[in-house]
């Protein structure tokens, strides 16, 4: 019998998850990193445009989810980095840590 684990760590650990992504972090280019990281900023930017109100947030949906496309075709892991971005980008927004 195969357990399926969990659908986001594909069955394995949090800790070896977190050191395959490690592992593939420091495989991975400068150019690719830097790409990753402007592509998270662009995705929390997006979520902080569409807690701003009604039309903001018209904008920003359609961007939002054509990244958040691009993430689930990528990787999971890639995925759930992106959501925890929006979530912590959002969370704080509103704490006033960074303006509107």
């Amino acid at each position: 019998m195969v357990d399926g684990g969990d659908s986001v760590t594909g069955g394995r650990g949090i800790l070896e998850t977190v050191v395959i992504a490690g592992q593939e972090l420091r495989r991975s280019s400068v150019n690719a990193v830097a790409v990753d990281v402007l592509y998270l900023f662009t995705t929390a930017f997006f979520a902080t445009l569409a807690i701003r109100g009604f039309w903001p947030a018209l904008i920003a949906v359609f961007p939002l989810v054509v990244l958040l496309s691009f993430a689930w075709m990528s990787s999971r892991l890639f995925l759930f980095t992106n959501i925890v971005v929006i979530a912590v980008s959002i969370a704080v927004t509103r704490a006033g840590m960074m303006p509107l």
